[in-house]
Formats: structure tokens, C-alpha cells, sequence
């Protein structure tokens, strides 16, 4: 008699089960990674644009400002919540344009600045308004869709930027 090569139904459905066990446990792990890492994205380019805010101030010797703007070609800032566009100004010089990607509404960026608008000045300290910040103020990056990571983007002494890694919902 010849000998059939292959898998028997039980030895199939034993297969399916156990890859559906583990598809089960992989999707959500995967889900917070994904934004996770677009949390992280978004705070990097927010600290990016800070920093050369702050070398084009020291470089040009000048007041630089970065703000919230209207839209991703305005070149003027524009008070208002949430972060979506920015730009970054030496006086009516437009230096650098952006726009944040909220991945279809499910990141946030906020911000505690007056006017949402940070300027530096050439000894490249940060001011909101004529007040030197030291702390208080601050961007927040978020996930929408609950508890999720939170990237809390601070000023410290001299202007030094931190990320702090939070979790809880977004605000």
C-alpha cells in the first residue's frame, strides 16, 4: 500500500488555533507600538524645530519665533488649539515651515505657550512673551484613542528642551 504525505485535518485545525492564539496577543502589543512610535515621531520634530529656532536666534543674533500657524503655507502665527502647522520666523522672514502629522486625528499636540508661540532672542534663551521660560511651559504629544504614551516637551535652565515619557489619556 502506498504511503499519503501530508497534514490530517485535526493537525491543521491544532495549526490554525495556535496561530490565532498568538495573532491575538501580537495585534494589541503591535497597535502600542505603532503609537508609540508616532508619538515619539512627532515629539522629535517639535524638538527639532525648537532647536533651530534657537541656533537661527543665536546665528542671526536675533529675535527667531516659532508658532503655531493656520495653515501649512501661512506665514504668520495664529493662536489656537491644536498643533497642527508651524512655522518659524526672523521678523517677517519665513525660515522654516511645518506641518505635524496627527496619523488621521489620533495624535494631538498642544501647547501652554501665551499665543502659542515661543520666541528666542540672540542670547538663545526662550521667552514667552517678555518672560524668560523655566518650566511651566511646555507641548504636550498624545494619543486620542485613551491611555496611551504621553511625550511632555519642557524647557529647563538656558533653555534646554527635555521629553518626559508619560502615560495617561490626553487632554
Amino acid at each position: 500500500m502506498k504511503s499519503v504525505k501530508g497534514f490530517t485535518l485535526i493537525e491543521l485545525m491544532v495549526t490554525i488555533a495556535v496561530a490565532a492564539i498568538l495573532i491575538g496577543i501580537a495585534v494589541p502589543s503591535f497597535r502600542g507600538l505603532i503609537i508609540s512610535n508616532r508619538i515619539n515621531t512627532q515629539a522629535t520634530e517639535i524638538v527639532d524645530a525648537l532647536s533651530f529656532a534657537r541656533s537661527e536666534s543665536i546665528k542671526r543674533n536675533r529675535s527667531v519665533v516659532l508658532c503655531r500657524a493656520a495653515t501649512a503655507g501661512a506665514t504668520s502665527c495664529t493662536s489656537g488649539s491644536p498643533w497642527v502647522n508651524w512655522v518659524v520666523l526672523a521678523g517677517n522672514e519665513v525660515l522654516r515651515q511645518g506641518t505635524i502629522n496627527t496619523f488621521n486625528n489620533s495624535v494631538r499636540v498642544t501647547s501652554t505657550l501665551t499665543n502659542n508661540r515661543v520666541s528666542f532672542r540672540g542670547d538663545g534663551l526662550a521667552r514667552n512673551g517678555n518672560a524668560i521660560i523655566t518650566g511651566e511651559q511646555r507641548f504636550t504629544v498624545c494619543a486620542t484613542s485613551g491611555p496611551e504614551p504621553i511625550r511632555r516637551i519642557s524647557f529647563g535652565a538656558a533653555s534646554r528642551v527635555s521629553v518626559t515619557r508619560l502615560t495617561g489619556t490626553c487632554s
